[in-house]
């Protein structure tokens, strides 16, 4: 009696597997479920690696891209990015299925994750990403389910593929390592701060400064600087002229004695005229007494 019910038991999971693997394979099975996924023939994982940006992605057919993207100075992201819309707007929920060889494991219920009507319907930020990482690395399949947007009681199915995972996610760690602390946008325009009626570099500044050579020593596409002293109202108007011409002249001899070159850099000085707040407060002041940087590009 129980061979039998082992043998009924074995039976009946070879055919639940069977239909996962339909499922796995994109297939539908009924007039009310489309699904998407990567067979274990077609699994794959992409990757694009740079001091800028670390992409690793999923084609699924039929379907389009599950991207896990890190762009310098920036928190981890991942997002879908179908070639035509799928699912409709509002929650779907979010379920890691085990591998059909192993057995002794359970589904793992990952709660909702919302769906917007943009190219990129699902985006997860930091914290849910590295969860959908951690299970691909356990060798789990996240799947998303929606109503579709043209039919209620169809619904879609995509369903990632932990196959060929790990290799791909050891170099996209390797990259997420090498990032650059900061990206074009966050030092363009950047601002460096002084200390009342003195020029010398903070210890914040020359960190800031830091960010800026490092990320210029990296993108060849930087072709020039703009260096700009400012001062609050402080003091005499000639004596301010000096002062931001001080505090210009620090920053670039900075950067030069830290690898950029000097004829990219075009340091200029206003005193008090251009305040970016009035002064009539200390915190208003503080803003005031400043250095812009800003970077100018050639063609990408």
């Amino acid at each position: 009696m129980n061979r039998a019910m082992r043998l009924e038991t074995l039976v009946t999971r070879l055919i639940a597997n069977l239909l996962v693997g339909l499922i796995v394979l994109g297939w539908t099975l009924s007039a009310h479920a489309v699904r998407y996924g990567a067979s274990f023939n077609q699994a794959e994982w992409r990757l694009e690696l740079s001091p800028f940006e670390c992409r690793m992605w999923q084609p699924v057919p039929s379907f389009g891209d599950a991207v896990f993207s890190n762009k310098a100075g920036e928190s981890q992201s991942f997002y879908l990015e179908p070639v035509s819309r799928a699912m409709k707007a509002g929650r779907a929920s979010l379920m890691a299925t085990a591998p059909l060889w192993d057995e002794s494991r359970s589904s793992v219920d990952m709660g909702t994750v919302e769906v917007n009507d943009t190219g990129k319907p699902v985006i997860l930020g930091e914290q849910r990403a590295y969860q959908l990482l951690n299970e691909l690395y356990d060798g789990m399949s996240p799947a998303f389910v929606r109503p579709s947007w043209y039919q209620d009681n169809e619904s879609v199915e995509l369903q990632l593929s932990s196959v060929n995972f790990r290799k791909a996610y050891g170099q996209y760690r390797d990259c997420l390592a090498s990032l650059l602390p900061v990206n074009f946008e966050q030092i363009n325009r950047s601002r460096v701060h002084f200390i009342t009626a003195k020029f010398e570099l903070t210890r914040d500044a020359k960190t800031q400064l830091d960010d800026v050579v490092r990320y210029v020593k990296a993108d060849s596409s930087v072709t020039g600087f703009y260096i700009d002293g400012h001062t609050d109202s402080i003091g005499r108007r000639l004596y301010n002229l000096e002062l931001s011409k001080q505090r210009a002249e620090a920053v670039t001899k900075y950067l030069v004695s830290n690898g950029v070159d000097e004829a990219m850099i075009t340091t200029r000085y206003h005193g008090e005229r251009y305040p970016v707040i009035d002064n009539s407060s200390a915190k208003n002041r503080y803003a005031n007494r400043r250095v812009t940087l800003r970077l100018e590009r050639g063609d990408l």
